[in-house]
């Protein structure tokens, strides 16, 4: 027998949990809902697919990538503290105007024999039907009750209420002005961060002076109309974790060791950006006598068919300004001939044009000096089948040091180089550069890049997107692992501050946190889409090659890889039963199914059927380890962890889980303390096992975040210039014995682990890379998908909610209400109406309707996918970003109709857990990404 759910019933809310955002912050008061008892429910096991067998879970890895927001979300006012109760107050009282309404309606219609007709048509029904829609009736109506509260004693008390709610509203109107002001000043201070200036410098001019003019907290029609955005970005900095500029900081909490110091100061890292260094090289090798003295290699492998074709695939990336570039690519079919079997073999080995001449020629009884060979050798470079390799390693730190060095070696190119080196310098510059100049010098850096190109050849096509001429990353240097940032050193300086709490530094994973990551590792695996996606690729391989067969050339297989991942999100929704399913991913489905159908019983089992935190069995997490299919377990597998610490409780909450292996931290490690990345590295060949040979991939893309140091020993690149193995040199097979698709290398017949650890998709890299970058697909994972669903009614719709979600003391998913675009606009249409300065009534309203706590997260409602994977994931980054949303702060609430303008497909509110506002001191977000790793496991008998 395994264990039960246990689900927690609605009633009382939680207690907002204070976090890693304030680690000294005082324990927060409950929110102001009627209480109820609070009793788990539990379900009967269900039975087993699969007797599980004693498997260790998977380990976490002794490190963890620390992001923290460099700016502090501010410490709240009194008058804002004050206005916080009165919205807090207003909200239970309308939770229980809410409750008493219905069976208020019932006496009413009851009351009927106690009085007259005229007084049951004239006061009754129209006092009935205003509280049936959940309106306030006229005060003229409510002038004419006489002694119908005597004898409806409900109606007695909710007049009560009523006259409560008035008082509530008097004291909210008397606060709102004050709570602004104090507001106001607290973002103003933020707005004089100089954290907070330079990241948003680097974002937009415009905005930099929107928030110089909000830091001097002049107001005027002009602040007030820029406030909500001013607000949302100094949200963005104080809340949120995603490094970008001085908006976050990144530091690294390695194994238990001595602190390096009290204190660290923050370090800016600033690079060319990848782009607009990959439109020049490409720009410098139209010129025929560079392009000529670098070494060639042909396009790609060949595919022979049997009709005496050779097959190939050729790309080329454009430039459109942005952050990075768009590729597109074609296959070309030429005949099989002699001299083209022979350079196949030659260019294995990159060589100049002349040196390829002088092979290919005695190879085909020919002087190399033949004009044949030459011509024959000048088409397929001018066809793009023959092409130069990157005058400049892709990875190179230094990229335009190194390619104006390359430049020198023609006299006539040294202007030029000097050109380049100037660039390179004043970017580096960027780094100590103070808010107020940085705009100037960015359109500086963008106007001298593009006549630099527009100079080489390729100018910037005048609809472009705005250029990114560099990116900047903040790294924390020394100080204790873990520490929380504070601004305001002697000398205006940014520095770090350690100490916190039990149970555990923000900064550092605890050995319970451990534990239940390596746990959570089984459940993750059986809600990734990877495994899906690996069966599918091996599904589709087989109908095509064969079974046991070889594809030579994996390029050809790029499109079925891409395939198999549109066909993924098709499958993870097919049930167990269905006869489109192969055994196997049958097998997956109806484990799935086990649990979520557990789940949702635990929920329906709940007083009223429903429980607003579900609870999942331990035993049950802990063994399904054990109960997945063996074919999941056959390769290794990684997964990260992007957690917060939620105190008092100390709740470690699970943001996001992506695939591991070093990854998301492999941005960092170059600019991270001395020998992070050989615990990385460590731990990557320790999940691979003894014997196991792997390689990374580490295409750019023109992305600065795809910039990472080898972590392995060998790698695989277009050709052997630079790297170990060519594409070439490795082929895609079906593993009979374990029934996997593998990389092999093609010289020895030893299988590859290949890992891509770059931050940019991979639908947004050629896709005659996609069998290379997704070896190891694990690291889609929702485990939303297990909860239950229910329906609010709401005007204008329904409101779907889904509950918490945990295991042990990890928070999987948080509460969430999607709200559709209907539901919106009367939410909208609510707060235009309400005629206070703050429209707290509304919001009230809505909160007690939905059950909402009092901090969210907002985030956009996603689009429909269009089916093409690449245009999908352009479409969601210009989303409107999710955003924290205070509904106990005045600012927030005048600025809540703007905000909700921004999304047209509806929204969906997140619970936010850590909370963020109400502090009694200022507070920073800090997000901890942990590794945990699995080995691949052989085939359980029986």
């Amino acid at each position: 027998m395994r264990p039960a759910l246990r689900g927690r019933p609605r009633g009382r809310r939680p207690e907002p949990e204070d976090s890693s955002l304030a680690q000294t912050a005082p324990r927060e008061p409950a929110l102001p809902y009627p209480a109820q008892p609070v009793a788990p429910q539990r379900v009967a096991p269900v039975s087993g697919t699969a007797r599980p067998s004693a498997v260790a879970p998977a380990g976490t890895a002794p490190y963890a990538l620390v992001r923290t927001t460099v700016t502090a979300h501010p410490a709240q006012p009194g008058e804002a503290a004050r206005v916080r109760s009165l919205i807090g107050r207003l909200t239970a009282l309308t939770a229980q105007e809410d409750a008493l309404r219905p069976a208020l309606c019932d006496d009413l219609f009851a009351s009927r024999p106690g009085h007259d007709e005229d007084f049951h048509r004239q006061v009754v029904l129209p006092l009935r039907r205003a509280l049936h829609n959940g309106r306030v009736p006229r005060p003229a109506l409510l002038a004419r009750l006489a002694d119908l509260p005597v004898r409806v004693p409900r109606l007695g008390s909710w007049l009560d209420l009523c006259g409560l709610r008035d008082a509530l509203l008097a004291e909210l109107a008397a606060a709102a002005p004050e709570a602004l002001t104090a507001e106001r000043s607290a973002l103003a201070q933020l707005c004089r961060s100089p954290g907070f200036t330079r990241a948003v410098a680097l974002t937009s001019a415009d905005l930099l002076r929107a928030v110089s003019r909000a830091a001097r907290d002049e107001g005027g029609r002009r602040a007030r109309k820029e406030e909500p955005s001013v607000l949302r970005h100094a949200l963005r900095a104080s809340t949120k974790t995603s490094p970008l500029s001085w908006f976050t900081a990144v530091g690294w909490s390695g194994a238990p060791g001595p602190s390096a110091g009290p204190q660290a100061a923050l370090r800016s890292v600033v690079r060319e950006h990848r782009t607009l260094v990959e439109a020049l090289a490409a720009a410098l090798l139209e010129e025929p006598r560079r392009r000529r003295a670098l070494a060639h290699r042909m396009t790609s492998s060949a595919r022979h068919t049997d009709d005496g074709r050779a097959l190939y695939t050729r790309d080329h990336t454009l430039f459109a300004g942005g952050r990075y570039l768009v590729t597109h690519e074609e296959s070309v079919e030429l005949a099989v001939r002699p001299a083209l079997t022979a350079l196949d073999a030659l260019a294995a080995e990159p060589a100049p044009l002349d040196e390829l001449a002088a092979r290919l020629g005695p190879a085909l009884g020919r002087s190399g000096a033949d004009p044949a060979v030459v011509r024959f050798l000048d088409q397929l470079t001018d066809g793009g089948l023959l092409v130069p390799v990157a005058p400049v390693d892709p990875q190179h730190p230094y990229p335009l040091r190194a390619l104006a060095d390359w430049l020198r070696r023609w006299p006539e190119d040294a202007a030029l180089g000097d050109r380049i080196d100037r660039i390179a310098a004043d970017t580096a510059g960027f780094a100590d550069a103070p808010a107020e100049q940085r705009p100037a010098l960015l359109a500086e850096l963008a106007e001298r890049w593009r006549r630099l190109l527009a100079d080489v050849g390729r100018p910037v096509p005048a609809d472009a997107a705005a250029l990114n001429v560099l990116s900047e990353d903040v790294l924390v240097e020394g100080g204790p692992s873990g520490d929380v940032l504070v601004e305001g050193g002697p000398s205006g300086e940014v520095l770090v501050e350690g100490g916190h709490p039990s149970p555990g530094p923000a900064g550092a994973l605890t050995g319970a946190d451990r534990a239940v990551l390596g746990e959570l590792t089984a459940l993750a695996e059986l809600f990734d889409l990877g495994h899906l996606m690996r069966r599918a690729a091996l599904e589709r391989f087989t109908a095509r090659y064969g079974r046991g067969g070889t594809c030579p050339a994996p390029w050809e297989f790029g499109p079925d890889t891409a395939a198999a991942w549109e066909e993924t999100a098709r499958l993870a929704v097919r049930p167990s039963g269905d006869p489109g399913l192969s055994r196997e991913l049958a097998e997956l489905a109806l484990l799935r199914e086990e649990l979520t159908e557990s789940v949702r019983a635990a929920a329906a089992a709940a007083p009223g059927g429903w429980a607003e935190e579900l609870v999942l069995p331990a035993e049950e997490v802990r063994a399904l380890a054990g109960r997945l299919p063996h074919w999941t377990s056959a390769r290794p597998l990684s997964y990260a962890w992007f957690v917060q610490r939620a105190l008092p409780r100390g709740l470690l909450c699970v943001n996001h889980v992506y695939g591991g292996w070093g990854r998301f931290t492999s941005r960092f490690l170059d600019d991270l303390p001395a020998g992070a990345a050989a615990q990385v590295a460590h731990e990557i060949r320790r999940a691979l096992g003894d014997g196991a040979r792997a390689a990374q991939i580490r295409p750019v893309g023109g992305f600065n975040a795809n910039l990472h140091p080898l972590l392995v020993d060998e790698e695989i690149g277009p050709d052997r210039f630079r790297s170990t193995f060519s594409e070439a040199d490795v082929e895609l097979v079906h593993d009979t014995a374990a029934d996997q698709l593998r990389l092999r290398l093609r010289a020895t017949g030893e299988p590859l682990d290949v890992l891509y650890l770059g931050f940019l998709a991979p639908v947004m890299l050629p896709q005659r890379l996609a069998p290379f970058l997704c070896d190891h697909p694990g690291g889609v994972v929702d485990f939303r998908r297990l909860l239950p669903r229910r329906a609010l009614a709401a005007p204008g719709g329904e409101v779907r909610h889904t509950p918490r979600l945990r295991h042990g003391h990890a928070v999987l998913a948080r509460q969430r209400w999607h709200l559709p675009a209907d539901v919106l606009a009367a939410l909208r249409a609510d707060l235009a109406a309400d005629p206070a300065v703050v429209p707290a009534a509304a919001v009230a309203r809505w909160r007690a309707l939905l059950g909402l706590p009092e901090q969210l997260f907002l985030h956009a409602v996603p689009e429909p996918a269009a089916g093409r994977p690449a245009e999908d994931f352009v479409r969601s980054l210009r989303a409107p970003k999710p955003q924290a949303l205070d509904l106990g702060s005045a600012l927030h609430l005048r600025c809540l109709s703007g905000w909700l303008a921004r999304h047209t497909r509806g929204v969906v509110l997140e619970e936010s857990l850590p909370v963020f506002g109400g502090r009694s001191r200022p507070a920073h977000a800090v997000e901890l990404i942990a590794e945990t790793y699995r080995a691949a496991r052989t085939a359980r008998s029986g």
